[in-house]
């Protein structure tokens, strides 16, 4: 497995106006298509728990594996199923409840990208931001149950792959991708980390990926493990 990468942080479609407040935090295709390329084949069953905007499912459908995912707003569902080939794939509703979803075959790949949460943030991520209150251990926690699952509905052999990149906030850093690769080795064989760099513009002092950083990662979890 490589272990660095540089691509290209570019979107292959625009969003509609209805999105426009959104901080649009799409996986770009250019990961996707790098990591379905090697850890699926053509045929292969891939899931995204957090669905978001379509961009894992449109691409894995482009390279002909079968797409299912679960998202949380409605909007975005409306949006991502009117690009599909397959729109009853996806379901509106709560990732924790993904495994309850009657249709959702064997999955031999879960790639996904979790809403993100700073640890000052008071805002449930996993509600679209709807419920307030919540602390980062109880988000945590609710990854946890999230990616169990996602076990669930993994076939022997599969595996979890998730973009996910620590953040800045005020000077203070919030170490996401390390606190759910934790999470999820509760779980499964964690099979190591990719950085994956990016190519583009940084105009805002904000890093390329828009959290204060130039990299992310993806986190590669083996079922077997």
């Amino acid at each position: 497995m490589q272990t660095y990468l540089h691509l290209a942080h570019e979107f292959e479609f625009a969003l509609p106006e209805a999105f426009a407040d959104d901080a649009d935090p799409r996986t770009p295709a250019s990961y996707v298509e790098h990591f379905l390329g090697e850890f699926t084949d053509p045929g292969d069953t891939v899931l995204d728990p957090f669905a978001g905007f379509g961009t894992t499912l449109r691409v894995a459908e482009r390279m002909d594996r079968e797409a299912y995912g679960v998202e949380y707003d409605a909007d975005r569902v409306a949006f991502v199923r009117e690009a599909l080939d397959h729109p009853e794939r996806v379901v509106h509703g709560d990732a924790l409840d993904a495994e309850s979803y009657d249709g959702f075959p064997r999955a031999d790949c879960c790639l996904t990208s979790p809403p993100y949460m700073l640890a000052v943030m008071e805002r449930d991520p996993l509600t679209n931001y709807e419920e307030r209150g919540r602390e980062y251990d109880e988000y945590l926690a609710d990854l946890g149950r999230v990616f169990a699952h996602v076990d669930g509905l993994l076939g022997e052999g599969g595996h979890v792959l998730v973009d996910v990149s620590n953040m800045t906030f005020e000077g203070a850093v919030t170490t996401l991708a390390w606190d759910v690769a934790e999470v999820l080795a509760e779980r499964f064989w964690f099979e190591g980390e990719v950085v994956v760099t990016w190519e583009g513009e940084d105009e805002d002092g904000e890093g390329t990926y828009g959290y204060g950083y130039d990299h992310s990662y993806c986190l590669v979890f083996d079922k077997e493990g």
